[in-house]
């Protein structure tokens, strides 16, 4: 549920407040957002750490203040975490084995479409400075056999790095995002 839902929520549940008392916990609930939006979290996320809009009003009716309530949420949600840091160490570990290695073999299909490249130019150069000089001989077929298939493996390269790249950035994302979860929740129950 996204802000504008659970402050109507919020707002439907708190209707028999006063009318300034409402007033403060929506704009309470609204700044809540708001920082949570600038720390990087979307409305979904600090939705569902708030928890239902029902049960929130409950505890405002019950006189509770908007800063025990989220210490309450918080010191919930910190249960939750990994016991002794299980959960950053396995992301540790993991984008130790896993990530580093994904960033080099990227890096390196990168390297190599680009010596491809360079190859090709290098080996066209000598061709037709072998042709300006008339030193050009026997090797002339095999020169531009090899030339056109460095071309075509370079364009092969470069073709899949472009879809790669593509692709790769939408796993990375979706990795980066369980990282974080897992970095903050832990593992979860043993």
């Amino acid at each position: 549920m996204n802000k504008t839902e659970y402050l109507k929520r919020l707002s439907d549940e708190l209707g028999h407040m006063p009318y300034g008392d409402v007033k403060d916990i929506i704009q309470s609930i609204e700044e809540h957002f708001d920082e949570g939006l600038s720390e990087g979290r979307s409305e979904e996320e600090i939705a569902e750490s708030l928890g239902d809009p029902k049960d929130l009003a409950a505890e405002f009716k019950d006189g509770a203040k908007f800063n025990q309530i989220m210490k309450k949420r918080r010191r919930m949600a910190d249960s939750f975490k990994g016991p002794d840091g299980r959960g950053r160490i396995f992301v540790i570990i993991l984008n130790a084995v896993v990530g580093i290695w994904a960033w080099l073999i990227l890096l390196a299909a990168i390297v190599a479409a680009f010596m491809f490249l360079a190859g090709d130019l290098g080996i066209a150069g000598l061709l037709v400075a072998s042709l300006i000089l008339g030193k050009i001989t026997e090797f002339i077929v095999p020169c531009i056999f090899l030339i056109l298939t460095l071309l075509c493996i370079a364009v092969f390269l470069i073709a899949l790095l472009i879809l790669g790249i593509k692709y790769y950035g939408r796993g990375l994302k979706a990795y980066i995002r369980w990282n974080k979860h897992v970095w903050n929740y832990g593992l979860g129950e043993d």
